[in-house]
């Protein structure tokens, strides 16, 4: 059977599957064998040409952790795919001075790597150090995923204090060599960090907020730089562990919920020119698309609770494009969210959500997927890497309680759209350490 498919405005003329009419009916089954109603719940798919096919696909659904897809996706469209955040330490005489640009991982890794390139670079003695409003300090930022955090000033002051000031480290020479061990030889070797804790000795006096640098226009003051990893694996990481605070961070320096509106308006107007006639649930003065936070947690309003919403159709169209960004710049979906069977670790900061699913060797290393849970909603959405094609895909819980039948019934579904497009075709990917520096200081 031949049919017309309109994307954007181009005309395309594909040979349809007739097994993937099935779809819906499997889809429908499925909810069935688990006493669910189809009418809760919005499953969605779509080749890398076609049009978005499924159960309830324009339908309003919460998007829980998924939301950090939507954050991914513009963090590559503003600040692009090789986009590395940069830290400027300023130093005259015994004072330290560091302009920020909201890097979102000065996490307890990264304190370490950056006391060790201070006394690499001399620095054993501070009067004080003065930092920007551009500076957050969380020694638990690769590992959180807690509720919306809100960081001050002076719990980055004291955070950088108990890092900084070795004198008075206590549990944290534990931590230090606990980091040694778990680091890999050969980026403690490029990074040049400074193994043995007899070799790390820094003292520091004060640490404070300012507005502006006092160091500016200082003839004799030093520069050194940080630079991050590029953004694309900093991205990686958020999603693997569905990290709060890394998304939400990206989110706020992206320009947070109003600069989120401007930027997604015009796309979704190109992409989807009829939603507003085939949308389902929603007020009639509603948007598409809102994010109220990167994450997916919600934010709240004069004590009204606001969390994040779509529709399937919407996601599903924001994975397809950043998938082709990706590839045009050499890169692919795989970079930036979690692989099925690959991504799998249990412990530590890059612990998986999606590590006990998808490890049959029907499926493995095969679904590229983000996760997403709240109270009220169960979500899985990505890419499923198939023998006659790649096919985007979401599936959204619109329910409360128990989550282990939503889950059960989005794994099912994935496997079978799997199956339905001739088989897995494994992915070309090659799991890599990640580390939130990327060279010396210098």
């Amino acid at each position: 059977m031949i049919k017309k498919l309109v994307t954007g405005s181009a005309l395309l003329l594909t040979t349809i599957n007739p097994t993937m009419a099935d779809l819906k009916t499997d889809w429908e089954s499925i909810l069935a064998s688990y006493n669910l109603t189809p009418k809760y719940h919005s499953f969605c798919y779509a080749n890398e040409g076609g049009e978005v096919k499924g159960s309830n696909p324009n339908m309003k659904i919460r998007l829980a952790s998924v939301s950090k897809l939507v954050t991914s996706y513009w963090a590559l469209e503003k600040l692009g795919v090789d986009y590395q955040y940069k830290s400027e330490f300023y130093l005259e005489g015994k004072h330290l001075h560091i302009v920020g640009d909201l890097d979102p991982i000065y996490s307890k890794r990264k304190l370490f790597f950056l006391l060790s390139q201070l006394n690499n670079l001399g620095i054993h003695e501070l009067d004080k150090i003065t930092f920007d409003k551009n500076v957050i300090v969380y020694s638990n930022s690769e590992g959180y995923t807690g509720s919306i955090l809100k960081m001050t000033n002076n719990r980055t002051a004291t955070n950088l204090k108990d890092f900084f000031h070795t004198p008075d480290w206590n549990l944290l020479k534990a931590a230090y060599k606990s980091f040694i061990q778990s680091t890999p030889v050969e980026v403690i070797d490029h990074l040049e960090i400074r193994e043995d804790l007899e070799d790390l000795n820094l003292s520091v006096k004060s640490v404070s907020f300012v507005d502006e640098n006092p160091l500016a226009e200082n003839e004799n003051a030093k520069k050194v730089i940080h630079l991050s990893p590029i953004i694309v694996k900093y991205l990686k990481a958020m999603n693997i562990k569905s990290n709060n605070f890394i998304a939400d961070q990206v989110f706020n320096k992206l320009g947070g919920e109003i600069e989120f509106d401007k930027f997604i308006g015009e796309k979704i107007q190109l992409w989807l020119p009829n939603l507003d006639v085939d949308r389902l649930k929603f007020e009639k003065d509603e948007k598409s698309i809102k994010l109220y936070s990167g994450s997916g947690l919600p934010e709240y309003k004069n004590k009204v609770r606001l969390d994040n919403y779509a529709t399937c159709s919407i996601i599903v169209k924001i994975i397809e494009e950043m998938d082709k960004k990706l590839d045009e710049v050499g890169k692919s979906l795989q970079k930036i969210v979690a692989v099925s069977g690959s991504d799998i670790d249990k412990t530590g900061p890059t612990q998986s959500t999606i590590r006990a699913r998808f490890l049959s060797p029907n499926v493995k290393d095969s679904i590229m997927v983000k996760t997403g849970t709240l109270f009220h909603t169960s979500a899985l959405a990505g890419k499923v890497s198939a023998i006659d094609g790649g096919q985007y895909f979401g599936v959204f819980h619109q329910m409360r309680g128990w989550k282990g039948h939503a889950k059960a019934s989005q794994d099912e579904i994935v496997e079978q759209l799997v199956k339905t497009y001739g088989g897995a075709q494994k992915v070309d990917y090659q799991k890599e350490f990640f580390f939130p520096a990327y060279e010396v200081m210098r």
